[in-house]
């Protein structure tokens, strides 16, 4: 597919993301430490992985499998300059519009930021086990925030920011309960520049 992504720096998002007046760097890392402590997977799949933010927390864990998934074949390569210690892990090219990750029996899923691309959202009960767990972060805004918090790598993700769209969190929930999921549960987490996260847990029935 064509995507502003494709042509978007690395460097420029991780760096816009990692900003303490953009913070999602931060709670990306935060609620993936949180799910892997509390559902101790063996095989965690990571959609929209970028440059890999958030796998600090495999090293030690129960985790034995990484699947890595991202549009960007670019950000891949880098992930897995960084992350190629980790136990059995592996990255995946892959467009999640059109085609599902090669994957099965995954414990725990993970993706933030990702969703809001994606029409329609890929069905990911097939690629889960039973019981197995999947955790959504989806981006929300008070009134009148800016699609792209201010910052010095603003002007270089506009392109991106312009394909973005902000998902109903009730209506992903209820698509996901659709297609093979059971919501667990549903929080808030706050972030500056008038944005914040809504974290929706599932479990695949």
């Amino acid at each position: 597919m064509a995507s502003a992504w494709l042509d978007a720096r690395l460097e420029d998002y991780e760096q816009h993301v990692a900003l303490d007046t953009v913070g999602q760097a931060a709670a990306i890392r935060r609620v993936i430490s949180a799910a892997i402590t509390q559902f101790a997977p063996s095989r965690f799949l990571y959609l929209g992985c970028a440059g890999g933010n958030g796998l600090e927390s495999v090293p030690g864990s129960s985790i034995e499998q990484v699947i890595a998934v991202d549009l960007n074949e670019k950000y891949l390569l880098e992930a897995a300059i960084r992350w190629s210690h980790l136990p059995a892990i592996s990255f995946e090219q892959c467009d999640l519009n059109s085609k599902l990750p090669n994957a099965t029996d995954i414990d725990l899923a993970f993706g933030a930021l990702v969703f809001e691309y994606l029409d329609p959202c890929p069905k990911l009960h097939q690629l889960m086990r039973p019981g197995g767990h999947w955790v959504v972060l989806l981006l929300a805004t008070q009134e009148n925030a800016p699609a792209v918090a201010p910052s010095p790598y603003r002007e270089a993700l506009l392109a991106v920011g312009s394909e973005f769209r902000y998902l109903n969190a009730q209506a992903f929930a209820a698509d996901a309960q659709a297609n093979g999921f059971t919501l667990l549960h549903q929080q808030e987490i706050p972030l500056p520049a008038g944005k914040y996260f809504i974290q929706l847990t599932f479990q695949a029935i």
